[in-house]
């Protein structure tokens, strides 16, 4: 059958193992290519039978073993299709035998092209489906199962178009109801997720898993070599992934403004200030100061961090605008206290001492009794625990993000990583989605679970002679753990 080899992958000596991507009509399948190949290949439209002609992708090579990925054109008109098959005594001979016209019998001819490819290169059969359409109206799927249990070769069903990101339990629960219908079919080994604009490469490793299932005998020695290549690339990527996301926290964490000296009692004062919302204009003037500064090195990280992840994950796209939006959403006031914590201050602090506050901000007083100083100190030691606001004052006498909002900071980081990780080549080029509410919530547990840790290395970082080094070494360790708990959360497989 006519095809295209865009890399010469017949050198000699070099073991191929070969996948035939096939489909129905405009199901993704070059869509899906790209985003495995983590380049642009092909032609991208919402019409029927844009690709024409197989072709040959090379997906991984490693020590003269080779991994091929066909794009082929789609199935067209399978049940009238069928239907002509069914009639002849020799369906398959009958069938590849015809000259179909390319642009009078485009479906047919289109049809002969992709089962030509899978008859004389595939090892193992990818076959999409657009999963956002009903089982009950997919007849065609059930058609092209029939026609490809003709040829006898093992076939792997991928769901595309499945939507954002699931919970585990709600992608399995939907590879089961896909599983059962396709049960009739002896030729369907496994189904599997792989969004083309949304998977991870987990679930790609989940593939590469499955093929190695139902290869040849005498190809899986050779699979094996690339398959390790594979998941070797994948996970450097992580590495390095969460090594960017480390820099990033290290240089946040480090991060601090020179503030104005201040001893203990105006301390105290603003703490009880920030808890009962009175304003102290000198103060608060100069904590807006120094978050805004905070805030723009924090948007100017996001974004170099994130267009490297870009990079690492093979994807286009500028992270800049967005994420300075993102940075002064999320980071640039004040978190919200806990409002039993709010109340616990406020009774706390009687009205003498809330009209002290204001007389020592209207011009200044001194304590007048050991009562007054025993109810600040009171207060002040139990507000440590609460933290109401997100600039914290360390030894070096700098304003610091504070060790609450660098927790929030470790999760954003996390989070970020999920993002660029499922992003899909094929989708085009980079944008911030809204976050899987399920991410978050495991997210956030995993960054809670490990508070202890992370307040530990904020409060290592906020030391006035701390090296960068030791922060970061730190941070990466941590990073490394927390990426892995997490997509071990999301994937149990991984």
């Amino acid at each position: 059958m006519h095809g295209v080899q865009p890399f010469d992958r017949f050198r000699p000596h070099v073991a191929a193992i070969t996948l035939s991507l096939i489909s129905h009509t405009n199901a993704g399948k070059t869509t899906l290519a790209r985003t495995l190949l983590r380049r642009d290949v092909g032609e991208v439209r919402d019409a029927a039978h844009v690709t024409l002609f197989n072709t040959s992708y090379t997906l991984m090579e490693a020590d003269e073993a080779s991994l091929v990925l066909w794009d082929t054109p789609g199935f067209g008109d399978s049940a009238r299709l069928l239907k002509r098959l069914k009639r002849m005594d020799r369906p398959l001979v009958w069938f590849f035998s015809q000259m179909w016209d390319r642009i009078t019998d485009k479906p047919f001819w289109c049809s002969q092209q992709a089962l030509g490819n899978v008859r004389e290169e595939a090892d193992v059969v990818l076959y999409l489906v657009n999963a956002s359409e009903s089982l009950a109206g997919g007849t065609f799927v059930e058609a092209e199962m029939e026609i490809l249990g003709w040829l006898g070769k093992p076939v792997l069903v991928l769901l595309n178009q499945t939507g954002v990101p699931r919970p585990v339990e709600e992608e399995a629960a939907e590879e089961r109801l896909w599983r059962n219908h396709l049960t009739k079919f002896p030729i369907v080994k496994a189904v599997l997720n792989m969004d083309a604009f949304s998977r991870c490469w987990v679930q790609e490793g989940e593939l590469m898993r499955a093929i190695e299932e139902v290869l040849p005998a005498e190809k899986k020695d050779d699979f094996i070599i690339v398959e390790k290549a594979w998941n070797a690339r994948n996970e450097e990527v992580f590495r390095k992934s969460m090594r960017a996301l480390s820099h990033q926290l290290t240089a946040n964490a480090l991060d601090g403004v020179p503030v104005k000296p201040v001893g203990f009692l105006e301390k105290s004062l603003r703490s009880v200030a920030d808890a009962l919302h009175v304003p102290m204009p000198e103060a608060d003037a100069e904590r807006a100061a120094a978050r805004q500064k905070l805030c723009e090195s924090l948007s100017a990280r996001m974004e170099q961090t994130v267009n490297e992840l870009l990079a690492l994950h093979g994807l286009e796209g500028d992270a800049g605008k967005e994420l300075l939006e993102a940075a002064q959403t999320d980071f640039s006031e004040p978190q919200k206290m806990d409002v039993a914590a709010t109340s616990l201050v406020s009774g706390a602090v009687s009205g003498g001492l809330a009209g002290l506050i204001a007389d020592l901000k209207a011009g200044g007083l001194t304590f007048g009794g050991g009562a007054l100083v025993g109810a600040v100190i009171g207060v002040f030691g139990s507000y440590r625990l609460i933290k109401a606001f997100n600039l914290d004052r360390g030894e070096d006498n700098k304003l610091h993000w504070s060790r609450e909002h660098f927790r929030e900071q470790v999760k954003l980081a996390l989070l970020s990583y999920l993002a660029v990780a499922h992003f899909g080549r094929g989708r085009g080029a980079w944008k911030r989605d809204p976050r899987p509410a399920h991410w978050q919530m495991e997210v956030s547990q995993l960054v809670d679970n490990a508070k202890a840790r992370v307040d530990a290395i904020w409060k290592h970082s906020s030391r006035s002679n701390v090296g960068v080094a030791s922060v970061n070494e730190e941070v990466e360790l941590m990073m490394r753990e927390l990426g892995d708990e997490t997509l071990k959360k999301l994937y149990p497989v991984h």
